[in-house]
């Protein structure tokens, strides 16, 4: 999982959207800037391999069984 550009602004526009979770790149997590009021209203979930990706997008049972292949 690589970096993208603007995650603040992304990550601004899920909370509007009325997003509740959202991956991003663990190599991103620094360059997030939100306040706490932003921080209340998502749960940001970080990511550095697409097997993480899987795992936090998927249920338990789909997720073991796709990672099984990885």
């Amino acid at each position: 999982v690589l970096p993208v550009g603007g995650v603040t602004a992304k990550v601004e526009a899920a909370i509007k959207s009325g997003i509740k979770e959202i991956i991003i790149p663990e190599a991103n997590a620094e360059d997030l800037v939100l306040d706490k009021t932003q921080l209340d209203k998502i749960k940001i979930h970080k990511a550095s391999r697409i097997k993480d990706v899987l795992r936090i997008s998927m249920n338990k049972r789909k997720s073991k069984k796709i990672l099984s292949k990885f």
